[in-house]
């Protein structure tokens, strides 16, 4: 629970909890307050041992042993709840669970875009639950970017450096995106292309598809079609990245122009990409005067925001499976009864982050993180068992097969690929900075020896 305090309060507070001393004590394990800026030094001082100061401007008040200096409840503080941050200290700032959460995430991908690929993608069990606001497809990349937003946001806080974001964010994109795209014109293409070798290399269609390296989506390969004739999106599921950078790029403007250091701005950006999606969703003809582009950003972005909010104020979101359980059945009731769209928002990111925060079953079987790996992987395998195996009619067994070789291969993408780049991100960052610092010294220089000129 977090209590704010006027310094002339401290001597008053302190000596309160020192009078209790061998009052009850509570339960051994810490508590969180956070205070003023100009209180801190002084209760520090007063509660003396039993009060520990840590990053955030807060203060752990834990009772050491029965016979010494107790804190009681003596204002009828609620500090018995648990909150996101302190489920966060318990796991040593690590949530357990958000591995699992993100390789299901995927795996939801890629069973959704097998079945789209034998069956019609209306068929989705969700898609008509809802009522045609989602499908499990689309699940799962809210859920990428609700994580997104709520793991990102902490560490640009505490740092503010734009630059060291920005390389770890292009680090963990860019690299395993690039050997994907590169791979799939090189390998994929080749091996399922209907023209001669030659004339595939030389099509002016194949360095389209480089665009990808960039997020700028090209679904097409010169030749390579469906058995139907129909050229064949080879790698479907890329499109979201594109929004994913523009939701990293929001998030650094967010951080230079100081909303990200200001809770309640924080809090007002959600709130009105929350109020745009509604609107988009309720009123169709409102949304058809604004760019598709920028409609389809705020369908995902108001997700990553919810997660950055979260983050934002997990200091005093309780922990709690209750709050969880209701959530959930409220999500239920929304997407039976065409609201959605409302409740999704506000629902759906809290039970990503409880989970995430939450000892899943199947931790010890999972040492690394494989979801951008399937997520990258998984659609070039589809195309090439939906070409070359025409015959397959389960998509079950599609996704059966398709899970046997994305799986390896993500392992190797990530021991490979994402794992060594991800080592580099000081180094890089350092690098960047430094030439960024040369470039401004120099641009100093200059001005100068222009106002001196003059």
């Amino acid at each position: 629970m977090w209590m704010k305090f006027r310094i002339s309060k401290v001597s008053q507070l302190a000596g309160k909890m020192r009078r209790h001393a061998d009052s009850r004590p509570f339960p051994q394990r810490s508590y969180s307050f956070r205070f003023w800026q100009p209180t801190q030094a002084a209760l520090l001082a007063r509660l003396g041992s039993c009060a520990r100061h840590i990053p955030g401007r807060n203060f752990l008040l834990r009772s050491i042993s029965p016979g010494s200096l107790m804190i009681p409840n003596v204002l009828g503080w609620n500090i018995r709840g648990r909150t996101l941050e302190s489920r966060l200290a318990e796991t040593g700032f690590v949530g357990p669970g958000f591995d699992e959460v993100r390789l299901a995430a995927a795996i939801t991908v890629l069973l959704h875009h097998a079945h789209s690929s034998i069956d019609d993608a209306k068929a989705d069990l969700l898609f008509a639950f809802s009522g045609g606001f989602l499908h499990f497809g689309l699940l799962a990349v809210l859920v990428f970017f609700a994580i997104s937003g709520f793991l990102v946001a902490p560490g640009l806080v505490r740092s503010g450096k734009v630059i060291n974001y920005a390389t770890s964010r292009a680090l963990r994109i860019f690299p395993a995106l690039a050997v994907v795209v590169i791979s799939s014109m090189i390998l994929v293409g080749p091996i399922l292309t209907t023209l001669p070798l030659p004339r595939y290399f030389s099509d002016a269609g194949l360095p389209l598809y480089v665009k990808n390296i960039l997020t700028l989506t090209y679904d097409f390969l010169p030749g390579v079609q469906l058995p139907g004739g129909h050229p064949a999106i080879v790698n479907g599921a890329l499109w979201t990245l594109h929004f994913e950078v523009l939701s990293y790029i929001a998030l650094a403007l967010m951080s230079v122009v100081g909303i990200l250091a200001r809770p309640r701005l924080v809090l007002v950006v959600f709130l009105a990409a929350y109020v745009l999606y509604v609107a988009n969703g309720i009123f169709p003809a409102f949304a058809e005067r604004l760019p598709g582009r920028f409609v389809t950003f705020i369908s995902l972005f108001v997700y990553f925001a919810s997660g950055v909010a979260l983050s934002t104020f997990r200091r005093t979101i309780p922990y709690s499976a209750a709050l969880a359980g209701l959530a959930f059945l409220i999500l239920l009731a929304s997407l039976a009864s065409g609201a959605g769209i409302v409740a999704a928002p506000l629902c759906l990111p809290y039970l990503v982050v409880f989970a995430g925060l939450s000892n899943l079953p199947g931790r010890s079987f999972i040492r690394r993180d494989l979801s951008y790996g399937v997520y990258l992987i998984h659609a070039p395998v589809l195309c090439c068992l939906s070409i070359m195996y025409p015959a397959i009619q389960s998509w079950l067994f599609a996704a059966l097969v398709a899970m046997t070789v994305t799986l390896p291969l993500s392992y190797l993408s990530s021991i490979l690929v994402e794992q060594p780049a991800l080592t580099r991100k000081k180094i890089v960052a350092g690098w960047i900075g430094g030439r960024l610092n040369l470039i401004r010294s120099t641009m100093v220089r200059l001005v100068r020896v222009q106002d001196i000129g003059t």
